[in-house]
């Protein structure tokens, strides 16, 4: 069974619990995302658009972001092209270069990011996803394919916590819940209403945890953020975007997409060491399609369009003293039920508060 096999098993969802569904789709699209497993025959692929991210739910990450899953799940739009062990001469016209002076600081990254030997990087998550009802008792999200009728939208709240060891070979830890929180109705709000909607999207109060060794890991895709897991991609931004460039080469058109799409993912994640964070970050504001919305003191928010596949804006604010996300969030081009909700009001927003703890609580 692939990876994409495996995305659609956790689509269908049969005997998991809510968060569950949460954390694996967000670490399988992670552990597709990511792609950074040295020296192996990996699998190019279209740009995967994220039906439930990642990040980014709570993502995740995963898009480490974890995306909340969609309750009637589309049919994943992915396609996997098949490619040798990865060539790392750059294909195609590269994206624009760095000047000759940029990434020649000699000064750490982010100073006092990095948890020291005993300590965890504490990463909680607070995310709000945009769910909407039919005119015949289903539940979806965009996006999906079709026209649905739409009756009432909800925003429901979910949270998590994972904590990164130290010593990356270490035991890792996530806690996923409580989940599920309407914290706001649009439309038609009655008593019949909120019944309706507590009865189709239940209010999730238990909390999960799960634990790995050496990285994020479920089933056989390697470890996520573990030892080694950041080594084959480059440090200077130029280089990190061929990097993907050339990843990503036989996914035709849509290969700039999958490169910032990439970009984006591991930001979310907030779990890489400093300088690859620094390489990250750089490579973003190097790829030409990241524009600065606001800043405001050290948080600069970048807007990023995407007109292809699942057409949509995202945001990502990004603390320019610490290389963390602190804010994601999604607004997809939507066929339907728009007019229900402020335009203001994204499909997906997941909030990060990170620090260093001494203990996992």
């Amino acid at each position: 069974m692939d990876v994409f096999e495996r995305v659609r098993e956790v689509n269908r969802g049969a005997g998991l619990s809510e968060e569950h569904l949460t954390s694996a789709r967000a670490r399988l699209l992670t552990g597709i995302d990511a792609g950074v497993a040295a020296e192996r025959s990996r699998r190019v692929r279209r740009p995967l658009f994220l039906v439930a991210g990642a990040v980014a739910g709570v993502a995740a990450a995963t898009a480490g972001v974890v995306m909340l899953s969609q309750l009637t799940a589309p049919e994943p739009r992915v396609e996997a092209v098949p490619v040798q062990t990865l060539d790392p001469r750059p294909h195609g016209d590269p994206l624009p270069r760095p000047s000759a002076t940029s990434g020649t600081g000699a000064t750490e990254p982010f100073p006092g990011t990095t948890p020291q030997a005993g300590q965890y990087l504490q990463i909680r998550y607070t995310s709000d996803a945009l769910y909407f009802r039919d005119g015949v008792g289903g539940v979806f999200r965009w996006p999906r394919s079709g026209d649905p009728q739409t009756i009432s939208a909800a925003v429901m709240r979910s949270h998590a916590v994972d904590y990164v060891p130290a010593d990356r070979a270490g035991t890792w830890v996530s806690r996923y819940g409580p989940s599920m929180e309407r914290v706001e109705l649009f439309g038609t709000d009655t008593e019949v209403m909120r019944w309706t909607w507590d009865s189709l999207a239940p209010y999730r109060p238990e909390v999960s945890e799960l634990q790995s060794v050496g990285g994020r890991q479920y089933g056989d895709l390697p470890p996520v953020g573990g030892p080694g897991y950041y080594d084959a991609a480059p440090r200077d931004p130029q280089g990190l975007l061929d990097y993907w460039s050339s990843f990503f080469a036989e996914a035709g058109g849509a290969r700039d997409d999958s490169v910032l799409m990439e970009i984006l993912s591991q930001l979310k994640q907030n779990i890489a060491p400093p300088d690859v964070r620094s390489a990250y970050l750089s490579a973003l504001q190097l790829t030409g399609r990241a524009t600065v919305d606001s800043t405001a003191g050290s948080e600069v928010t970048y807007r990023v369009e995407f007109t292809d596949i699942d057409a949509r804006t995202e945001t990502i604010t990004i603390d320019s003293t610490t290389g963390w996300v602190v804010e994601s969030a999604i607004w997809y081009v939507k066929q339907s039920g728009h007019d229900l909700v402020p335009s203001g009001v994204p499909d997906e927003r997941t909030t990060y508060d990170v620090s260093i703890v001494d203990a996992i609580p």
